[in-house]
């Protein structure tokens, strides 16, 4: 039980549901009720597909596409540095008219920012270390926690406003770019073998 509960608390800190929140509040302002939830649920799919699969087959499947978490995680970096400067600055970049707005944004939520490179290395390391049972439980709760936090940020979108939405989204748009480029540098510098 105490592993589960520490794994637990691992896991939740690690996809980190306050900035997956500001995110998703800021990614999807104008943004009717329904199409928020859809996002919600889908981003949680998302992080749940990824979470899942590397807790089955991590080890395996970074070696047979022959990528390690270093790489990874410096990919990952590249794509919440182009997210923050979305949002810090209020531009969109071109997108084909017929996409799927929602599934878009709601991979970007699922994957790097709750099942991310760290969610990733965690998961294989708890499997290690206490087991697959012990981890997807853990895992499970975490991400329904996340999908909780997610679901109320149509109400905090309401109390914050139009004025407040913007403040959010440009803070939170210079956290992910800082966040992104510390993925970036670390996941270089583990591939050098530099740095701290």
């Amino acid at each position: 039980m105490l592993a589960i509960v520490q794994s637990f608390i691992l896991l939740l800190v690690i996809m980190d549901p306050v900035l997956s929140l500001a995110a998703f509040i800021s990614l999807t302002k104008g943004k009717k009720n329904e199409e928020c939830r859809a996002i919600a649920f889908k981003g949680v799919a998302v992080a749940a597909l990824v979470f899942l699969t590397f807790a089955f087959g991590g080890n395996i499947l970074l070696q047979l596409l022959n990528v390690n978490i270093d790489s990874f995680k410096a990919a990952g970096g590249i794509i919440l540095i182009l997210m923050g400067v979305q949002l810090s600055l209020g531009i969109s970049f071109p997108k084909d008219k017929n996409e799927d707005v929602v599934s878009e944004v709601a991979v970007v939520i699922g994957t790097p920012l709750i099942s991310g490179p760290a969610t990733i290395t965690s998961t294989i390391l708890l499997v290690n270390e206490f087991g697959l049972t012990t981890t997807l439980i853990a895992g499970t709760a975490a991400l329904v926690v996340v999908l909780i936090s997610l679901l109320a940020g149509t109400y905090i979108s309401k109390t914050l406003g139009r004025g407040g939405m913007q403040v959010l989204s440009t803070m939170m748009g210079i956290v992910t770019l800082a966040w992104g480029m510390q993925f970036v540098i670390s996941g270089i510098q583990a591939l050098l073998g530099v740095g701290p």
